[in-house]
């Protein structure tokens, strides 16, 4: 795998059109954020090194590292994003210009983001514009929705022409955000109420929304993004497997659909009871043939979280003809319309009561930000004892190359990175620096189990081949 020089940056507009509108937000979704600028000294580098609990410009002096603990009254904190603090009037001058760089977008995520706190509605609005936006995309068909999801460009391979910057025009192309079209199919945003307040609340509500689904989108654009995840996503659906549906035609067995499983906070996030699109968003988006995927969320802090194993046995049932085998039916039925359940476990023990019970393994894995998981290792430890992909999306690069360390030492291979077109729609600010923001699902990777028979086996054996070639030669001579 290879890792992807940066998208180009544009400038991000004057600090006098960040009002809180819809429009604003939809050019923030699709406008890549600048690198961050320092204005430190020697001395607060040091500092810094010494204290790594600190996190500059957000506990400390954005120039000199004074703790706020230390700085009294003389504690300052930028007037307009009121999200960098300083120990004083000369630090606050010293930084204007690097802090000029993030300051009205900083402004602007932490605006919106109040007033998606103050909302009481913020999680039906932010439902039902996603609703709007998969009905449309079933409105509009495969050809046009692929436009809007689907790859656009190519990534260019070693030997291609390139730029100066290290990519083609094309390559670029490939990863640019890609939130436009995909905000302007949350219609009903275009309620006709008046007022900056609804405006506001409007825009936050599109900024939950692109939030919500950047998940799935992550997984669609890792499908094109690495053929591995694509292939995987192919065969659970059904291609090549004639096998599974002559057995349906003969009525010995229902064919049923493959896996996706999300752990970890990406299954937090899809567990929400109006998560149910998530399958058919997978299922057209990627072309898979019926009966297609089924998305199971594994987590210990799922909120929706009633299908666990022992649900799952009783409803099979034992006995049947009475009221509530009739029910289980019924509620069995409509969980397979939906193909999405939730279980309420871990991910080690919910893959070692599949595994007691025969249970088919995923044919692909999804995680957002796994190394934030307290039971990252864990998880990584029950994926490996299946063959599936391993797909995840990071908010930085640091949290990338924390990952994918852990990944290899759990027996994983990375395949590949690239930037996630479809990450977080509005960035937020970088929890260890306040002049940087960065985006949730910045990052997608995609990693394969590594085998007896990989990379490292091929190698083993060819060693051996080439001594018994040797030995061959010298007894021949």
């Amino acid at each position: 795998g290879r890792h992807r020089g940066l998208r180009t940056v544009a400038p991000m507009p004057s600090p006098t059109v960040w009002s809180l509108t819809p429009a604003t937000l939809a050019r923030v979704a699709v406008t890549e954020t600048a690198e961050p600028t320092l204005s430190l000294t020697l001395d607060a580098e040091l500092f810094l090194e010494s204290h790594p609990e600190l996190s500059l410009g957000i506990d400390c002096c954005g120039v000199c590292a004074t703790p706020e603990a230390a700085m009294g009254d003389a504690l300052r904190e930028c007037a307009r994003c009121r999200a960098v603090v300083y120990c004083g009037v000369a630090c606050e001058a010293l930084d204007s210009t690097s802090h000029a760089v993030s300051c009205a977008l900083l402004g602007f995520a932490g605006d919106l983001t109040d007033v998606s706190r103050a909302d009481p509605d913020r999680v039906s609005a932010a439902a039902q514009a996603v609703r709007s936006t998969v009905a449309n995309l079933k409105l509009l068909g495969a050809t046009s929705a692929r436009a809007i999801l689907g790859p656009r460009g190519y990534r260019a391979g070693d030997g291609d022409d390139e730029g100066e910057d290290g990519t083609d025009q094309a390559s670029r192309d490939a990863v640019k955000l890609r939130w436009g079209a995909v905000l302007k199919l949350a219609n009903p945003l275009k309620k006709k109420t008046k007022g900056s307040s609804s405006s506001a609340r409007a825009a936050a509500t599109l900024m939950q929304h692109g939030e919500h689904m950047s998940y799935p989108l992550s997984i669609i654009a890792a499908s094109w993004m690495f053929p591995i995840v694509h292939y995987a996503l192919m065969i659970g659906g059904g291609v090549g497997q004639a096998e599974r549906f002559e057995d349906e035609k003969r009525g010995t067995r229902q064919v049923a659909p493959g896996q996706v499983h999300l752990v970890g906070a990406a299954a937090a996030a899809a567990a929400s009871a109006d998560a149910s699109w998530w399958p058919w968003l997978i299922d057209f988006a990627c072309q898979l043939p019926k009966p297609g995927v089924e998305v199971v969320c594994v987590g210990v802090k799922v909120v929706d979280g009633t299908a666990d194993d022992e649900t799952d046995e009783k409803r099979q049932g034992k006995g049947k003809g009475n009221a509530d085998d009739e029910n289980d039916e019924k509620k069995n039925a409509t969980a397979k319309a939906i193909k999405k359940s939730v279980h309420k476990s871990t991910y080690r023990d919910f893959v070692r009561r599949r595994e007691t019970t025969n249970a088919p393994g995923p044919y692909l894995i999804f995680a957002s930000d796994l190394t934030r998981s307290g039971d990252c290792e864990e998880i990584l430890h029950a994926a490996r004892r299946s063959a599936a992909p391993f797909v995840t999306a990071v908010r930085t690069e640091i949290d990338l190359a924390v990952e994918t360390e852990l990944f290899e030492a759990a027996g994983f291979e990375l395949v590949g990175v690239e930037k996630n077109p479809f990450a977080f729609p509005v960035p937020s600010q970088n929890p260890g620096m306040g002049n940087d923001t960065q985006r949730g699902n910045e990052w997608i990777a995609a990693y394969v189990p590594r085998s007896t028979c990989g990379v490292g086996g091929n190698k083993k054996r060819t060693a051996e081949k080439t001594e018994k070639d040797e030995k061959g030669a010298k007894r021949r001579k």
